[in-house]
């Protein structure tokens, strides 16, 4: 029973980081910006994390302080550790005047340095990222682009190179939405059904696991007697 045992065993941790996985983007479903993340197996590699960074549905919020991104593309934030990028766009404005993502890092504008607000009601952003207060141009928000799969999530909605010596690109292919948000590109119905599945397949390894323990069990008393 020893392969039974072994097939079950590795059945079984695989399903449980796919209920990891899949209850995590669940969680994260109403997160403005966020992408889901996937599980595949290798029989080479073994289990092997991708983010699915597709693009999430737009939603209209009507306010000045929220941005879209459409197309390929991050804001990057000034952050303890260093520049991060992020596609949440639901930003603020602190006590410094300064524009900031919920989590108070400075978003910067394209000359590195964060972007100052005047007036919240006479902020606009156009879609190619130029701030302005009023007619007044305040800075160009620095949307950058990075090949595929060269990412990796760093805390709640920020991205970093997973190779830190490489360097971002400018997002020629970005349009920024003023007023919107960039919704979760989770399909809660699909991820719950998912989970279900998974749910399923884990608990049919635990009860292999469960009976092939028997079976050793039963067949070692037997040679033992």
């Amino acid at each position: 029973m020893k392969l039974e045992s072994y097939l079950a065993t590795t059945g079984s941790q695989y399903e449980q980081s796919q209920l990891d996985i899949i209850s995590n983007n669940i969680a994260n479903s109403n997160t403005p910006g966020y992408k889901k993340d996937t599980l595949s197996f290798s029989t080479v590699l073994g289990e092997v994390a991708h983010i699915d960074m597709s693009q999430g549905p737009t939603r209209q919020t009507g306010n000045n302080l929220d941005i879209a991104l459409s197309g390929n593309g991050f804001l990057s934030v000034q952050t303890p550790q260093g520049a991060l990028y992020t596609r949440a766009g639901d930003l603020a404005v602190d006590s410094s005047n300064q524009l900031v993502t919920q989590d108070g890092y400075p978003v910067l504008g394209q000359n590195g340095a964060p972007i100052k607000i005047n007036t919240v009601a006479d902020l606009r952003i156009t879609s190619n990222g130029q701030v302005f207060d009023g007619n007044n141009s305040l800075a160009q928000l620095q949307l950058v682009d990075f090949a595929p799969n060269s990412l990796k999530k760093v805390g709640s909605g920020y991205f970093q190179p997973a190779d830190t010596t490489v360097q971002p690109g400018p997002a020629s292919g970005c349009t920024v939405h003023q007023g919107a948000l960039e919704e979760a590109n989770v399909n809660s119905v699909k991820e719950m059904a998912l989970l279900i599945e998974a749910t399923r397949e884990f608990e049919a390894d635990q009860k292999a696991l469960k009976n092939g323990s028997t079976l050793d069990s039963e067949l070692i008393s037997k040679t033992s007697g």
